[in-house]
């Protein structure tokens, strides 16, 4: 718990009276909205946004450099709530400010199919630039804006001429700041220096349980000093504080910063003001309306004074004109800057060449190799022709093979770089990937071994409900990795990823799959998990088909049966040579095996009920699926009198091949247990 630290404060600058009288009641206006709202939907969380009705008051009426009307110009100031339980703050303040978010909407607060839902969506709402509700994520993607952003600018603002210069605000609360993955991101920003990143802390003593103290008492404003970060402390419900501090950072910004922001939860409620009650229930009628004669409102629910809806209307006209502005600076940037435009244009729509099949297929890649190795040498390849990718890895880019090595690192205060250390800190990783790729400019892969997955899934999670564009780079995928044992060896998590909505899941054969599984990667508007082994594997002369045909299918026939099957064998990853090897044997003794390759269940889904049929459909003999990894999901295809060739345990320290007789990744186990 933070003491008032009041050192290193900008000179005081007071408010215009006038408007800081509006802005008083754009405040209240905000908590009235906010309390009608969570009351009618009998559900909700009002201490939130009346106690930060201020801090949205006067960044909406003040302090964020955007147009209303393009939710989406590129040089706008983003704001994320990053305590997004607090979402009728957000709601009522685009609201007012004159986004596409209706009365109606205010009123439809966490009703089925609203722009309102409980936690903020952005793929529901204009204004909303990430969705947040998991405490602690929200600044981990505003991390990654703010660095995205830094990135973009270092590559096309030139001396004369800006083009992108704008600020990222993050709100955060107690709960976030306890969550690991601030500490996470709040590290790496400070080390990278990101100057165009403004935190407030909604430090209001109180979380959901109770008063702050009972579980939290370490110096905030110490820890982010630490990092690298100016800290400021103020009273956040007091305007010409939030002013003088805002403004100050906003021209003398050298650093992120965080701006620990007191407020009272629940501010304007006589019985639940400062208490946890205010937190995550509705008020209820009565406390409703003691609130409104407390706070000097009409008690008339969701009621906006006309000066406000006045105020936002000739401020939406100074934001059209700051982005008409900033267009003319474009414009000519453009004209002087032919080559930075056609870039920028590539970014902003992430083309991808006409002939990039045709030009990864010539890549020669040594057989045998690991998926690892030949995902480096393609990705190289498409570094040189994508711009928009840029990327790293939590302290493996040596072994996870994700550096580009033709592009310097990106450094503190220096964002030329293609290459990111994200250190280990895959949590922190993956939530800034996601907001890299809310720049809408940049293609962010990450990498890291496959069993840390686990540490990155609930931002794996959040980016799939967005569909956000992230490449994750999960290498050493199995019990073949080896000596390092069962705490490295994955054995649950291609079925714990598959699990993930609108999260492909590719688990290439060879070095021909990986090359396809990046273009399927990059065609697909979502986020990727690109499953690699530690291993070398054989390069099929069986796999090397068109995209279209292969891998762009999800599962394809990589050897057709003969006659009738007797077997069908099914494999993903390392195990599809191994599927081969068993089919040899099989036909030695005059079996009749059909083989599929099956690198991503997601995209094989995908694909029409009769192309389905004539990979799985009709009889096929006994059916197998061999994959190092458990059996979950493989029934599906295999049916009920299906035989996993699967793990059921955990595995062991020793060598890969030690590993493959032990858990019976052979062809002699494999015959005799489908024999």
């Amino acid at each position: 718990m933070d003491t008032a630290n009041q050192t290193n404060l900008p000179p005081q600058k007071m408010l215009d009276p006038s408007l800081k009288q509006i802005l008083s009641k754009i405040a209240n206006t905000i908590r009235g909205l906010s309390m009608d709202a969570v009351q009618k939907a009998n559900s909700g969380h009002p201490g939130l946004p009346m106690g930060c009705a201020e801090i949205g008051a006067y960044l909406w009426g003040c302090a964020l450099q955007q147009n209303p009307k393009n939710p989406k110009w590129l040089n706008r100031d983003r704001f994320i709530l990053s305590a997004g339980h607090g979402s009728m703050l957000l709601y009522s303040c685009l609201h007012l400010a004159g986004y596409n978010v209706s009365m109606e909407d205010i009123k439809n607060f966490r009703q089925l199919h609203s722009k309102t839902p409980g936690h903020p969506e952005s793929l529901d709402t204009d204004g909303v630039e990430t969705t947040t509700g998991p405490l602690g994520q929200g600044l981990g993607n505003g991390v990654g804006q703010a660095l995205g952003l830094k990135l973009l600018e270092a590559r096309l603002n030139t001396p004369k001429q800006e083009i992108l210069n704008s600020k990222v605000f993050v709100l955060m609360g107690d709960g976030c700041v306890m969550e690991g993955v601030t500490s996470e991101v709040s590290s790496l920003a400070g080390h990278l220096q990101i100057d165009n990143l403004i935190v407030l802390y909604d430090s209001n003593h109180v979380s959901l349980d109770g008063p702050l103290d009972q579980c939290c008492s370490e110096n905030t404003a110490e820890r982010y000093k630490s990092y690298g970060w100016d800290v400021y402390t103020i009273d956040g419900n007091d305007l010409d504080q939030l002013h003088s501090t805002i403004s100050y950072v906003r021209e003398n910004q050298k650093r992120p910063t965080l701006i620990i922001a007191h407020t009272i939860i629940g501010k304007g409620s006589p019985h639940k003001a400062g208490t946890s009650q205010a937190h995550g229930s509705p008020l209820g009628p009565d406390e409703v309306k003691a609130s409104k004669i407390a706070l000097g409102i009409p008690e008339d629910p969701f009621f906006v004074p006309q000066t406000v809806y006045d105020f936002f209307k000739a401020r939406q006209k100074q934001q059209a004109q700051l982005e008409l502005d900033w267009k003319k600076t474009f414009d000519d940037w453009g004209k002087t800057n032919p080559q930075l435009l056609k870039q920028m244009e590539t970014m902003l729509h992430q083309h991808l060449p006409a002939n990039l099949e045709e030009q990864l297929k010539a890549l020669e890649i040594k057989s045998p190799v690991a998926g690892r190795k030949a995902s480096q040498v393609v990705l190289e390849k498409l570094a040189d022709l994508l711009p928009y990718l840029y990327g790293g890895s939590a302290d493996l880019s040596v072994s996870d093979l994700t550096m580009i090595q033709q592009f310097p690192l990106v450094t503190p205060g220096n964002f030329k770089g293609r290459n990111i250390k994200f250190g280990v800190r895959e949590f922190g990783m993956a939530t800034i990937a996601t907001g890299m790729s809310q720049t809408h400019m940049i293609v962010p892969f990450v990498g890291t071994f496959l069993t840390f997955s686990d540490y990155m899934r609930n931002a794996v999670r959040l980016a799939s409900l967005m569909k956000q564009k992230v490449i994750y780079q999960f290498t050493h995928d199995s019990i073949f990795l080896g000596e390092d044992g069962p705490t490295h060896q994955p054995i649950e998590h291609f079925a714990a990823l598959r699990a993930i909505p609108q999260l492909h899941v590719i688990r290439p054969a060879d070095a021909n799959e990986v090359k396809m599984a990046w273009i399927a990667a990059l065609n697909y508007q979502g986020p990727t998990a690109l499953v690699l082994s530690r291993q070398n594997l054989p390069t099929l002369a069986v796999t090397n088909v068109p995209y279209a045909e292969g891998v762009g299918r999800g599962a394809y026939i990589i050897k057709k049966e003969t006659s009738v099957p007797n077997f069908m064998l099914v494999a993903t990853g390392s195990e599809v040579s191994l599927a081969l090897d068993v089919a040899k044997e099989l036909e030695k003794i005059g079996k009749s095996v059909r083989v599929i390759s099956m690198p991503s269940w997601e995209i094989f889904e995908k694909q029409s009920p009769e192309y389905k049929e004539s990979i799985f459909g009709g009889d096929l003999g006994q059916r197998v699926s061999i994959e190092a990894g458990v059996e979950q999901g493989w029934h599906k295809y295999i049916g009920r009198s299906g035989i996993a060739i699967c793990m059921e345990g955990y595995g062991a320290s020793a060598p890969a091949s030690a590993l493959a007789t032990e858990f019976g990744f052979t062809v002699d186990a494999i015959l005799e247990q489908i024999l």
